[in-house]
């Protein structure tokens, strides 16, 4: 395995967002497209550092294969994307939203875009604007396809977001014991990470910052997306559930457990040990060349061939994919998932996170997040993951 890359904590230089751009005008030049238009403040942030809320005053970025990117923006946020933005950019500015007919946002946007176009837009654009549009539209991933692949700069800064959410995860486990409630729990966990995040990026952008800690106690852990409430207490016993996510400045990450408290019941011993066997096949599998479908067949297989393999609503067993993709969000492309049928490669972040979910029992689920490297997994996050590290005192 590969060695863990440095941390990273400033800010996009222009080449980085430069080398970001033309990645883009290359997939518009493969598609034939004379112009990408990025509403989703995703993609906007992706490749202007700024973020951005998504309400009833649009910004809007044209693209096209030569030139300053135009940003169509509200004059209320202008000095706004001035100060956060790290890339050259042209500003056509719109007063307010509504106005008067002529000076409406797509009135203005309407000037930005030759009728004739070829005009590419994200499947995350609304209805709204699309139909604002003009030319021809054509719903292109060309911005998910160039997001796939990971610059030095990225998996740095995936580094130390992982950095981060293992503070919060350790001081989950240090201070989980029966009685104690899920906020407790999650306010220290928080105040951790905050407080070291600020430490180390003192300007962090508030808008893509948010770091989040919870834990399911074994009567709900069969439900992996049951918000627990503030008062639901952790119990003797397990299997509970651990989570700690999100995005730290900008770059989202994801490290979860499954532990026990006092003693392991007999009947999680072998969905646990079955866990283990699933998620290490995973880790066997996430080599370079290989198909991400394929990945999760074979993993889910692993699940199946130990008795967990039941897929009916309300059966237990397996309820999701093997893993999904990290970068400036928490979850998207690339997927090891049954049907996704594309080559994992080098530079792509991704999650291992099998499951096996039953009721009356519990859930059982370890996660990490994970670079491919030329050789194959190196693990970012770090947390015990054995079952005898996993077995806390009551």
């Amino acid at each position: 395995m590969s060695d863990l890359p440095l941390p990273i904590t400033s800010a996009p230089s222009r080449e980085e967002l430069a080398a970001r751009l033309e990645a883009v005008r290359a997939g518009m030049a493969d598609r034939d497209l004379d112009c990408f238009v990025c509403f989703d403040p995703v993609n906007v942030y992706y490749l202007t550092h700024f973020a951005n809320e998504v309400h009833e005053r649009p910004f809007i970025l044209v693209i096209e294969p030569t030139g300053v990117p135009v940003m169509l923006v509200p004059l209320l946020e202008l000095t706004h994307v001035q100060e956060r933005a790290r890339c050259e950019l042209e500003f056509v500015v719109y007063e307010e939203f509504p106005a008067p007919p002529g000076r409406n946002w797509h009135d203005h946007y309407a000037s930005l875009i030759d009728p004739q176009a070829r005009v590419g837009v994200e499947p995350a654009m609304p209805v709204g604007i699309a139909a604002k549009t003009p030319g021809l539209v054509v719903v292109s991933d060309l911005l998910e396809e160039v997001r796939l692949i990971k610059t030095a700069y990225e998996i740095g800064r995936t580094v130390h977001s992982c950095q981060i959410i293992n503070l919060g995860h350790q001081r989950l486990l240090e201070r989980s014991h029966p009685g104690v409630t899920v906020q407790a729990l999650a306010a220290e966990a928080s105040q951790v990470m905050v407080a070291r995040l600020l430490q180390d990026i003192p300007g962090a952008n508030r808008i893509v910052t948010t770091v989040r800690a919870v834990i399911w106690p074994p009567s709900i852990s069969h439900d992996p997306h049951l918000v627990p409430s503030p008062t639901t207490q952790l119990e003797p016993g397990g299997p509970h559930v651990t989570a700690v996510w999100g995005q730290v400045d900008g770059y989202g990450v994801e490290l979860e457990r499954t532990f026990f408290l006092g003693h392991v019941p007999d009947a999680a011993r072998k969905p646990f040990e079955v866990m283990m066997r699933a998620r290490a096949r995973a880790y066997e599998l996430c080599v370079p060349g290989t198909n991400m479908g394929q990945i999760d067949r074979e993993v889910k297989q692993v699940l199946v061939d130990g008795g967990f393999g039941d897929r009916r609503p309300g059966a237990g067993g397996i309820l999701h994919r093997t893993g999904h993709g990290l970068g400036i969000t928490g979850h998207e492309a690339p997927y090891l998932a049954d049907g996704y049928d594309r080559e994992l490669q080098p530079g792509m972040l991704i999650s291992i996170e099998p499951g096996i979910y039953i009721p009356g029992l519990g859930g059982f689920r370890h996660s990490d997040s994970i670079l491919i490297d030329d050789q194959g997994p190196v693990t970012l996050t770090q947390a015990p993951d054995t079952m005898d590290d996993l077995l806390l005192p009551a």
